[in-house]
């Protein structure tokens, strides 16, 4: 399955002051895929969630879907505002049961789900208003899961997460994207919990897509196409031991392969002190 964008445009406003949220952005995502979306604020990254999840319909341009093993699921910035059931297990419930799913695979995928977000089950009785920040990003995304999507498309969801929240939920997708093949496309303003998530950086500013590439590639071309956006620590750490004439690659393609060149780099330091 894939999903293929072709040349998109968003127009807000009236005619005689129009406003691009979005401007011929052109693109294709196929299944299993893990990208990030980068911009500063403003730049049409919701919008574009938006358009990809069927929610907004574009001024011109086409999206089309190859394949049809799925839906296109979008959790919303702070989704929690959203709930409305007494429970969370008929909050987690409600998606599948739009689908007119027999009671027995309705009860399956809510139990997947919850299971698969690593929600305690003694909280599956109660409010989900009554869960801690943390434990409400747990249900939103059990809700999104119980929808079996082919595509998550997730729109800043570390907002109001702390260090450990931010690392549960990293690792959580990090699960579900190994065991279902899941295509998976995330905005933030977190670059850090980007980098460790995927493997592929689209970039929008203005409403125009500036970048489809790596993040090793971004590191090398991000202070050109968009100086106001933050690297990830370790690539901008490696970025100033390598402007300041340390022997490093400021360019790895993964986390592991930072930390690999940081290592080196003790290593070899370590053997020089001796030497």
């Amino acid at each position: 399955m894939e999903i293929r964008l072709d040349e998109i445009s968003v127009v807000y406003g009236r005619e005689d002051v129009p406003l691009k949220a979005l401007n011929k952005v052109s693109f294709t995502i196929k299944t299993g895929e893990a990208v990030a979306l980068l911009g500063p604020i403003g730049s049409g990254k919701s919008t574009l969630l938006q358009v990809m999840a069927g929610l907004r319909k574009p001024t011109s341009g086409r999206m089309i879907v190859h394949g049809q093993e799925g839906p296109i699921v979008l959790s919303i910035q702070e989704p929690q505002r959203g709930f409305f059931a007494a429970t969370v297990r008929e909050e987690v419930a409600f998606g599948p049961e739009n689908l007119d799913l027999e009671p027995a695979k309705i009860e399956a995928r809510v139990t997947w789900a919850l299971t698969a977000v690593g929600l305690d089950r003694d909280k599956w009785e109660t409010s989900p208003l009554q869960l801690s920040g943390g434990e409400q990003r747990r249900v939103a995304l059990a809700s999104a899961l119980a929808m079996k999507p082919r595509f998550l498309l997730l729109d800043e969801p570390t907002i109001g997460l702390d260090g450990p929240g931010e690392a549960a939920l990293r690792q959580t997708l990090q699960r579900i994207r190994t065991e279902t093949k899941i295509g998976l496309v995330v905005a933030s303003h977190d670059p850090d919990f980007l980098f460790m998530l995927t493997d592929r950086v689209l970039v929008l500013v203005g409403g125009e897509l500036r970048a489809d590439t790596t993040w090793s590639a971004w590191a090398q071309k991000a202070a050109a196409v968009a100086p106001d956006l933050e690297l990830p620590f370790l690539l901008g750490l490696l970025r100033r031991l390598a402007e300041a004439g340390a022997p490093v690659n400021a360019a790895p393609d993964s986390p592991a392969d930072a930390w690999n060149e940081l290592f080196r780099l003790r290593q070899e330091r370590e053997k020089g002190g001796t030497g």
